[in-house]
């Protein structure tokens, strides 16, 4: 949580598990003792928080990583298929529903230096001895999803991080990327921001390389030895354009079913140079051979070599031939009907795609959705039905752009605009012990109480003990602000769903690579699977009080009391704007919150406010899109123009002012405070 808008918590206050008999004589773990809330858990909570178990996760994680699953393969197919079976084991009605998405794998890759001396890049991963899944002839080679085919010789420029920045800089050193192969390095921002930015200052060809510095053996030893990534370990990953919504590239805003009418490639937006990844090890003798200026000491990177950005004398040749295709893919969704509420929707969400094993990205995500079905199966044996409908979904084809849960949320649009409640998405789950959520304001409260109930991986403490215990210094945890990168964002940002996403996180340096495996996880991320199973059992009780109480466990006013918060931060940040209208809208929005959730819930009242609740963040969507920002609706929350991951607050505005657009600022501006009155009416009206 951020500004004075707080929840007051309670200290953490570690608890050891009872032992609590069930109507049908099983002997369960009861937390009631462990728990940082005064009420205790019921007998079916408690059994909720008994059923996930270490020994079947890591089961059921050595199946989902038995072989490589990249999106629309045989292998990805069985996934969908061992999935939808668990789920209709555990007592789930299920469905497979087909997609055919547009997307592209590598046939021919070849990068090599050319001048002043001759290298081949290697663009492989070797085989480990200590790790056996290593050698798979199936692993999808090394490479940039939605690179086009193409060939290319150039000198290289280094430009640290390929941000407007980096390329700021080079053009006060007198530095043209102009026709020239760019080098750049992970991190700070989506990659598919480096591969536009560089397209739109006129690059030839974008090399982005992996430096030890952020991931690599700076950070700590590197893999096999340790968790960190090794010099041949490349990074794979989806290139396109932030600016392009999420979803099959041919049919934005339509599902990609057989029939249905389709851009041309040409006309999808996507990138137009080629594009490959590098291993720091393939990076090091270009890099080595640059000239030219020294690269600014932040720009450098922590391979034994000085940086620099390169004077001409360096060149590489890229040649590059993908097979692009329609392909099917398989998203997998489980349903327990509600016996009160059938038409409210409780949806938890993963996706199932790796571009090799996947076993932090994301089977460990698609392990611990497999645990929180089996344990509402648990309760489904003890003649329980949830009040309202819960629905589990396993997503495909998510690593190339989100596609399988925006074509699900295309073809359901109208559907979930009506019945969605909320959306709990998880998608690594585990990669070490540091607990951490992102969460709309109005799921906040619900999801702390779940924390402080929940033990973590230790048993001697909580989930929200855990998160708290990262930062001692700050008054409160912090939930993350929700921008785009995994299955939540088409719920949020065309629905207009309140969604959640959590994680266990840790040092994990394989990430999108051949060894991000089985014993990646076995050695370094969960050893003893018990982390995996503390994220299902507090994923699970989440779902389960969303679930089961009459009322709708949205707080609206923490959600009006943040936005009054970020209206106020604005305002102090950009004093040239006149902020007095969105100020006053904010304020007043508040007033009406507190004022709602004072009011008692009466039989004749409930449901329309907890009609109110589910439709609350609908309010945030502008149909028309921000300005010059037709890929974000959301007019709070929005991925960062050139972060492509991380949320930007007011983003419209933001990114008006940034252009000193007048005619955008005011309409951004106009985008949000007529949003908050329509909320502030909304709720005088219930």
């Amino acid at each position: 949580m951020s500004c004075s808008c707080d929840i007051r918590l309670r200290l953490p206050v570690a608890g050891l598990c009872l032992f609590v008999l069930l109507g049908g004589g099983t002997l369960v773990p009861s937390y009631g003792k462990f728990t940082e809330n005064k009420a205790p858990l019921s007998a079916l909570e408690n059994q909720l928080l008994a059923a996930p178990s270490p020994e079947r996760a890591r089961q059921t994680l050595r199946t989902l990583t038995a072989k490589p699953h990249l999106a629309g393969t045989p292998e990805d197919y069985a996934t969908a298929l061992y999935v939808r079976d668990e789920l209709a084991k555990a007592g789930f009605q299920t469905e497979l529903v087909e997609y055919e998405v547009y997307l592209p794998r590598p046939k021919r890759r070849r990068v090599e230096m050319t001048a002043p001396m001759k290298y081949r890049c290697s663009l492989t991963e070797p085989a480990l001895p200590d790790d056996p899944d290593s050698s798979s002839p199936l692993a999808v080679p090394t490479f940039a999803a939605w690179s086009p085919s193409g060939k290319v010789e150039a000198p290289v420029v280094y430009a640290n991080y390929g941000l407007p920045r980096d390329y700021e800089l080079l053009e006060q050193l007198g530095v043209s990327v102009r026709g020239k192969i760019v080098l750049v390095r992970y991190g700070e921002c989506y990659r598919g921001v480096k591969a536009q930015v560089a397209q739109q200052r006129g690059a030839a060809g974008l090399l982005v390389y992996s430096d030890p510095k952020d991931d690599g053996y700076v950070q700590g030893k590197t893999y096999p030895d340790g968790p960190w990534r090794t010099d041949n370990c490349v990074q794979r990953g989806s290139y396109r354009a932030f600016t392009q919504p999420p979803g099959d590239p041919l049919t934005p805003g339509r599902p990609a079913k057989k029939g249905v009418p389709r851009l041309s490639p040409k006309e999808a937006g996507l990138p137009t140079i080629p594009i490959q990844p590098l291993s720091y090890r393939d990076a090091l003798p270009i890099l080595e051979s640059l000239r030219g200026p020294a690269a600014p000491k932040d720009w450098v990177g922590g391979l034994p070599v000085a940086y620099h950005i390169g004077g001409g004398e360096t060149r590489v040749r890229i040649a590059l031939e993908m097979d692009y295709r329609l392909r099917t893919i398989w998203n997998v969704i489980g349903t327990l009907p509600g016996r009160d509420f059938p038409d409210e929707w409780i949806l938890l969400g993963n996706h199932r795609d790796a571009w090799v094993y996947g076993a932090v990205d994301p089977s460990s995500g698609t392990t611990a959705l497999l645990e929180v079905a089996r344990a509402f199966g648990e309760l489904l044996k003890q003649g329980w039905k949830p009040r309202r409908t819960i629905k589990l979904c396993s997503w495909d084809a998510e690593e190339y752009g989100l596609i399988g849960s925006t074509e699900w949320v295309e073809d359901h649009l109208a559907e979930l605009r009506e019945k969605a409640v909320c959306y709990l998405n998880v998608d690594s789950a585990v990669s070490g012990d540091n607990f951490r959520a992102a969460a709309v304001p109005s799921l906040w409260a619900i999801t702390i109480s779940v924390l402080q109930d929940t033990p973590d991986a230790s048993g001697t403490r909580s989930l929200y003990a855990n998160w708290r215990a990262q930062d001692k210094d700050a008054p409160e945890v912090r939930f993350g602000k929700l921008g785009s990168g995994s299955d939540y964002t088409p719920f949020l940002h065309l629905v207009g769903v309140a969604c959640l996403d959590m994680s266990s996180t840790g040092s994990y340096g394989v990430y999108h690579s051949t060894y991000d495996s089985f014993r990646w996880m076995e050695k370094f991320g969960d050893p003893s699977f018990t982390r995996h199973a503390a994220m299902a059992r507090a994923w699970a009780l989440l779902a389960f009080r969303l679930a089961e109480s009459s009322r709708i466990a949205l707080n609206l006013l923490d959600y009006a009391r943040e936005i009054e918060c970020l209206a106020q931060e604005l305002a102090r940040e950009y004093p040239q704007l006149d902020s007095t209208g969105l100020l006053d809208a904010a304020r007043d929005l508040t007033i009406a919150a507190e004022a709602f959730e004072a009011e008692p819930e009466t039989k004749a009242t409930l449901a329309a406010r907890n009609r109110l609740r589910q439709q609350f963040e609908r309010f945030w969507l502008t149909p028309e899109g921000l300005p010059k920002r037709y890929d974000a609706r959301h007019v709070v929350y929005a991925p960062g123009v050139f972060s492509g991951y991380g949320a930007e607050v007011f983003s419209g505005i933001r990114y008006a002012l940034a252009r000193n657009d007048a005619e955008d600022t005011a309409r951004a501006l106009a985008q949000v405070i007529a949003a908050l009155k329509q909320a502030t009416q909304a709720l005088h009206g219930c």
